[in-house]
């Protein structure tokens, strides 16, 4: 096991090395927090493309989201089955999140949510039925511009992998040493940069630290 000094140094040298001649991905900014919420349950275990293509099949069916709300899994499932493999399992996610938020509020209206500042807002989003650490961090990166790393299972797999966190810290461990390694303004290229090459075949990570990769490979 390495000290959190050698994993700090790791992670630094990879980011670093990731981000030399590639263009600074824009950050995603989404002014409604239940889209980014929506978004985030569609693409935690799936690509972004895909999430997208299902997202805008959801917004040309459905009248607003509180008629995605009140959908039947299925009909949700059926129209995004054709971008998202475990559809009725991602369907099922989406509208336990939008009845927990209207569970508590009576409405949809994210103002609610926002009213609470932003130390508030992630504490509501912790309690809510449904929601992951995924989907928290993502909307509160990304809708709430907050200081968090989302970060996908596929991600700590690669973490581990390429020895950038300790294979025995559980994932809200490997959260919080990220965030810590990471500047507020580098979070969402740090999210960006790291998510595409964890999806790769063959991860830039085994180039970049080959002497220190394990045995070990990523799941698909």
């Amino acid at each position: 096991m390495k000290k959190p000094l050698q994993y700090s140094q790791r992670v630094k040298k990879l980011f670093s090395a990731l981000k030399k001649g590639t263009e600074k991905p824009k950050k995603v900014s989404y002014d409604d927090i239940i889209e980014a919420m929506i978004f985030a349950a569609l693409c935690e275990e799936c690509t972004e493309s895909a999430a997208k293509s299902a997202m805008r099949k959801i917004q040309s069916h459905f009248v607003d989201f509180n008629d995605l709300r009140v959908a039947r899994t299925e009909e949700i499932a059926g129209i995004i089955g054709g971008d998202i493999s475990i559809a009725e399992n991602k369907s099922a996610k989406i509208t336990s999140l939008l009845n927990a938020v209207f569970q508590k509020y009576d409405s949809l209206i994210t103002e609610n949510l926002i009213g609470t500042g932003k130390k508030g807002t992630r504490e509501i989003l912790e309690k809510l039925s449904g929601m992951t650490p995924f989907v928290r961090n993502f909307v509160y990166l990304t809708a709430l511009n907050g200081h968090a790393v989302p970060l996908t299972s596929k991600m700590i797999q690669y973490l581990k992998t390429y020895n950038l966190v300790d294979e025995q810290w559980d994932d809200d461990q490997i959260e919080s040493f990220i965030e810590k390694q990471v500047s507020a303004s580098e979070a969402y290229t740090f999210y960006t940069i790291i998510r595409h090459d964890s999806e790769l075949a063959n991860p830039k990570a085994g180039q970049i630290l080959p002497n220190d990769k394990k045995a070990t490979k990523t799941k698909p």
